[in-house]
């Protein structure tokens, strides 16, 4: 019969074993640091993208509302209103409330800045007007941030009219403002397919230190806002807000085009602005340790320093937007 003889194979000594071990080990934590690195660099480009949309958002908010300033309905010329601040008002003959009537709670520096028709936009440089009323301690207000107010009315007429919200009816030749489910009656064209009613909205937007609860480190942009009641609420709008500037463009020959831009406090005539240069400064909501996020942005002219070690990144935005129905044609 004939015998197979076979032999053991050779085998890895234990050295060779162990350079083997210390070889995969440096490949592997290449392989996790890489995965971390990774990792680390797609949170960041997602905080980033996050940041970038809630800023687009916040600039459309505002902007928004700043195209659709001083539209009254069916004029622009705030002056054909009746019953707005400071006008000694009465009901039309249809009996309707009017808004001296109620009086409006929290209201921003007095009864009548819902209707101020007089100054559909107007801003305060770098301080909190209304600190003693819409825009209370409590809300956490950033110094050194602007306060941008806007007041028009819906270019869309409701469904129906309720009895603790203000409208405006109004046509080309005159209005009245009203709260109530009763429209009034107008002196001219009243019941002209050209005369409607129209919800006002009055805005005060702000920046405040904190977003879910005072002390938590996120800033946020917010506004007081006319509701039904009629009342002024503080809404949270965009979380991430750290800073808020604005200039407004104003004529200065008399062609109702903006020639400068200019700060709130060196506006001469707030009848003769028809821009509105926004800057909004955003930040993420995680700080990065052991990285130095110092940016400086030229705000307004002004350079400004944000960031630094151990701190979130910052992202600035600015638009520049037409204030389109405040021209007197």
């Amino acid at each position: 019969m004939m015998k197979i003889n076979i032999k053991a194979g050779k085998g890895f000594s234990l050295v060779e074993l162990m350079v083997a071990m210390v070889v995969g080990l440096i490949i592997m934590s290449g392989v996790f640091a890489m995965n971390a690195a990774t990792r680390d660099a797609q949170k960041t480009s997602v905080a980033q993208m996050d940041m970038v949309a809630d800023a687009r958002f916040a600039i459309q908010l505002i902007s928004y509302d700043l195209r659709h300033a001083g539209m009254w309905g069916g004029t622009n010329v705030g002056a054909l209103i009746s019953c707005r601040a400071g006008d000694a008002c009465s009901a039309s003959i249809s009996g309707e409330a009017i808004p001296s009537d109620v009086t409006v709670g929290n209201d921003c520096g007095g009864g009548d800045w819902y209707i101020n028709l007089s100054q559909p936009v107007f801003a305060s440089d770098n301080t909190n007007p209304y600190s003693g009323s819409c825009i209370p301690n409590a809300e956490g207000y950033v110094d050194g941030t602007d306060v941008l107010d806007i007041h028009y009315a819906d270019s869309n007429e409701p469904g129906a009219l309720l009895d603790d919200t203000v409208y405006v009816r109004a046509n080309i030749l005159n209005g009245r403002l009203f709260i109530s489910a009763t429209e009034p009656t107008l002196d001219l064209y009243g019941s002209s397919a050209f005369t409607g009613n129209h919800e006002l909205y009055a805005y005060s937007y702000y920046i405040s230190d904190f977003t879910d609860s005072p002390g938590d480190g996120i800033p946020s942009l917010r506004r007081a806002a006319l509701i039904k009641g009629p009342s002024v609420q503080n809404q949270l709008l965009v979380s991430g807000v750290a800073a808020m500037q604005v200039q407004f463009g104003e004529d200065v020959d008399g062609d109702q085009v903006a020639d400068r831009y200019v700060n709130p406090d060196d506006v001469t005539n707030w009848n003769e602005v028809y821009a509105a240069k926004i800057w909004l400064v955003m930040q993420t909501d995680e700080e990065l340790e052991n990285i130095d996020t110092t940016k400086t942005f030229n705000i307004a002219g002004v350079d400004t320093k944000f960031g630094g070690v151990d701190k979130p990144r910052f992202f600035m935005v600015t638009s520049v937007i037409s204030l389109r129905n405040l021209k007197q044609l």
